[in-house]
């Protein structure tokens, strides 16, 4: 059933790039953000099954405790092995997680919105199936290249 407000093709590639723009970033942050609280809760399981209190420390409750932990493993010192290829073995995580958060591109967050006076489509584009297959194999070349 198609409703009015459902997007369609005509509908991509008309916003403008500071709405695009304000869709990834909206995109990127719900995306760590859940990831975050997903770890968090996970650590509070496993330790509820364990018998023991789990994260508590970092803020209140211990729901901080996967933010304080991505912090510190940004800010710790790179060790580049001596013989490693330094641009691939840089590239190699990069292109294993650049198509992972690009998939999240084409799923429909909802129906067609006004943000700031502009019809807008509550997902960054349409694309077919075939490029996220691609995009599927440049995964498995960063996962390759990290060996």
């Amino acid at each position: 059933m198609i409703l009015a407000q459902d997007p369609t093709l005509e509908n991509f590639g008309t916003d403008p790039f500071w709405l695009v723009l304000l869709k990834v970033v909206a995109v990127f942050v719900l995306l760590v953000v859940m990831t975050l609280f997903s770890i968090v809760f996970e650590r509070k399981i496993v330790a509820y099954m364990q018998a023991r209190k789990g994260p508590n420390r970092v803020g209140p409750r211990g729901y901080l405790q996967s933010l304080a932990d991505g912090l510190k493993l940004a800010l710790k010192e790179e060790i580049i092995p001596a013989l490693a290829d330094k641009p691939v073995y840089f590239l190699a995580p990069v292109l294993s997680a650049v198509p992972a958060f690009l998939a999240f591109s084409v799923i429909p967050f909802g129906p067609m919105v006004s943000i700031f006076g502009h019809q807008t489509p509550l997902q960054l584009t349409d694309l077919p199936v075939g490029v996220l297959i691609w995009f599927a194999c440049i995964v498995a070349l960063g996962l390759l290249m990290a060996y």
